[in-house]
């Protein structure tokens, strides 16, 4: 009986102050929408970078005085070093066939070379726990000091400012996160505190009868839990229709998984809640004091 006073009442407060409900709900909806589509971004590009990482190689040149012999030798050492998980030996005659199939129509070109001017050298592919910048650059500098060996390249330039992007896009996401959630909170705690102001004398009377602190804020809880329930589902929503608009113009990896959606959703609720216990906590110590009753 008690649980269905709790959801009347809070169903009721929702329907007195449709305006104040509605832009509350619109808030957290925009908030979601928001944050959603920033963390979106975020996942889809962290995924395409898990996929750059897979193809990953690290290309290792030889001195043009390094005899076969003495290359499997640098081989062997490279294959020694922690986080290396395949090692591939690329002659210069080879390197030469791959370069003309490069080339492709142009390959005649090469004709008028009389030596081969491409060095040895080994492609090298690493563990996956071993694909970030920090673990590559010392890799690259062991295998640097390996006698015979001319340059290392794994691209350092531009994989370091893959992983930046990925840091900031993480630091907006949280700068986001906590802006539109203020926002949010803020414009529940209005809504609530009207709600509030309205039954002001009939909380009064609930206090006069007894009721505890617990009983009265029940009901405004719920009805900020319910506000933010109805914003995450429309937040979220709106943030799949524009997914599956732009999906089908650009390539994406995917949406969110049902445990993202899940906590998303859950998130919105708590922001609802949040403003609402605010608003009730602010309400009954300091408007309804008891010396006011």
């Amino acid at each position: 009986m008690r649980l269905n006073y709790y959801w009347r009442e809070a169903l009721a407060g929702l329907k007195r102050a449709k305006l104040m409900t509605f832009l509350s709900v619109s808030s957290i909806t925009a908030a979601l929408f928001i944050l959603g589509s920033f963390l979106l971004v975020t996942f889809n590009f962290q995924r395409a970078i898990d996929q750059v990482k897979g193809k990953f190689e690290i290309q290792v040149f030889l001195r043009d005085n390094v005899a076969s012999s003495q290359a499997l030798v640098v081989g062997s050492r490279i294959r020694d070093i922690p986080g290396i998980q395949e090692t591939e030996y690329v002659s210069k005659q080879a390197a030469l066939k791959q370069f003309r199939e490069e080339l492709a129509d142009k390959a005649d070109l090469l004709n008028a070379i009389e030596t081969n001017p491409l060095p040895q050298s080994f492609r090298i592919k690493l563990k996956a726990e071993y694909r970030n910048p920090e673990a590559i650059t010392q890799i690259a500098e062991r295998i640097r000091k390996i006698g015979g060996v001319e340059e290392v390249e794994y691209g350092k330039a531009w994989l370091g400012r893959l992983y930046r992007v990925v840091r900031l896009l993480i630091v907006i996401d949280f700068s986001l996160m906590v802006i539109v959630s203020l926002a949010a909170v803020m414009v529940v705690f209005n809504t609530i505190q009207l709600t509030l102001y309205a039954r002001r004398q009939a909380i009064e009377i609930m206090k006069l009868v007894g009721a505890d602190g617990a009983h009265i804020r029940r009901p405004f809880l719920l009805e900020g839990m319910l506000q933010g329930l109805a914003g995450s589902l429309a937040g979220l929503t709106l943030l799949y229709l524009a997914y599956r608009l732009l999906s089908s113009h650009f390539d994406m990896f995917g949406f969110f998984t049902g445990q993202q959606l899940l906590a998303l959703l859950a998130f919105g609720v708590c922001l609802g809640g949040l403003g609402s216990l605010m608003a009730v906590q602010k309400f009954l110590f300091k408007v309804i004091q008891p010396g006011n009753s």
